[in-house]
């Protein structure tokens, strides 16, 4: 591990906003942000879905 350049405030600011951005889209949308869910949107769904 490289501790020179180790950044251990900028990393917890950093998952603090991640962590904040996906509690707002969950309880506004009621939406999972994740991997899965962004490249279900760009599919088109299939037929019986």
């Amino acid at each position: 591990m490289d501790w020179e350049n180790f950044t251990p405030w900028e990393s917890l600011t950093g998952g603090v906003l991640i962590g904040l951005g996906t509690s707002v889209l969950l309880l506004f949308s009621g939406r999972i942000a994740g991997i899965s869910s962004i490249i279900g949107g760009l599919l088109p769904p299939r037929q019986g879905d």
